[in-house]
């Protein structure tokens, strides 16, 4: 075993506030479609359907050193790779010490937070949650209690009802306004999208909400928010993004998604324009009249009585008494 450099730890003075980090699977998977829990996952599971727990993130105050790497034991030791053994992300973090949970608390966790199948909670709590001085139990413990707090808002809601259509940034924050007040949803929530790695389409891919110390140990309230007067959060995705649909093809960037509840447009049938007979003009001929031909001189007069033409009858005298 190879020993590492001593891990940095941070006061416990120096935090602030908390960070509940939400993720949206099936926009993670289209940022990354090699992560493992990406192979085989529907609309029909509720993962696909909801915000699930990334994890609870302690915050430094503003100046001070980042609240990172406090488990003794991160980066302390590493196991080696064996021959054949895939070195991912996942491999490395089921290495790590398992947290110790109750059975109850392990189930719930398990139950929003799908990537507990390659030991992400393991990696989290050595990389954020020992900064909470608190226990494995107790921080775990708030991050699932407000990760459900988080699937019952009207913010989720109204992810889910978009879920496979672009959808204008301004709709989540005033969902988020309508049930916590405009000031929470400009100081405490941040939006977080990604590109699309087949195409360069903006994805949601997180939802992170600030929290105040005490507002980890109650159900998700105005009051509990962390709430920086005269600052705003710059939000991290553009004004029109996708909800993706776990499963399915991301559609064309240039294609307008259909208005839900319009109808189609009917297409008439072709009626073919009626054969119009031709009908042929007759001619008529104009009579030819001609000019009566002149009379020659000592030929008789058509006009008057012509004398027959035949032999001098010859007259017999009568007989003698």
């Amino acid at each position: 075993m190879a020993i590492g450099a001593l891990p940095r730890v941070a006061c416990a003075q120096a935090m602030d506030h908390y960070t509940l980090v939400m993720g949206f699977l099936p926009g993670k998977c289209l940022q990354k479609p090699e992560l493992p829990f990406c192979a085989g996952l529907t609309l029909k599971d509720p993962a696909a359907r909801n915000l699930t727990l990334i994890g609870l993130r302690p915050d430094a105050k503003a100046g001070s050193v980042p609240l990172e790497d406090c488990d003794p034991m991160s980066g302390a030791f590493s196991l080696p790779t064996f021959e054949g053994e895939i070195d991912d992300a996942a491999t490395r973090a089921c290495k790590m010490p398992a947290v110790k949970l109750s059975p109850d608390l392990a189930r719930s966790l398990a139950e929003v937070m799908p990537t507990t199948q390659q030991c992400a909670e393991r990696q989290y709590w050595s990389r954020y949650g020992a900064c909470s001085m608190l226990s494995e139990e107790s921080y775990f413990q708030r991050a699932v209690g407000r990760a459900k707090d988080m699937q019952r808002t009207l913010l989720n809601v109204t992810i889910a009802g978009a879920i496979g259509s672009r959808i204008k940034r301004d709709a989540l924050i005033e969902a988020f306004a309508q049930q916590f007040g405009d000031e929470a949803a400009q100081s405490a929530l941040q939006l977080v999208c990604a590109r699309s790695k087949k195409r360069s389409i903006p994805v949601l891919i997180e939802v992170r909400i600030k929290l105040r110390q005490l507002g980890t140990m109650r159900t998700l309230a105005k009051d509990g928010l962390w709430q920086e007067p005269g600052s705003t959060l710059r939000q991290r995705c553009p004004e029109t993004f996708l909800v993706p649909e776990a499963g399915q093809p991301v559609p064309d960037p240039v294609a307008k998604p259909e208005v839900p509840g319009t109808i189609p447009a009917i297409e008439m049938p072709v009626v073919p324009q009626p054969v119009v007979p031709q009908v042929t003009v007759p001619t008529i001929e104009a009579p030819q009249f001609t000019a009566p031909a002149k009379p020659i001189p000592g030929a008789p007069d058509p006009t008057k009585p012509q004398p027959m033409d035949t032999e001098p009858m010859e007259v017999i005298p009568p007989l003698p008494q």
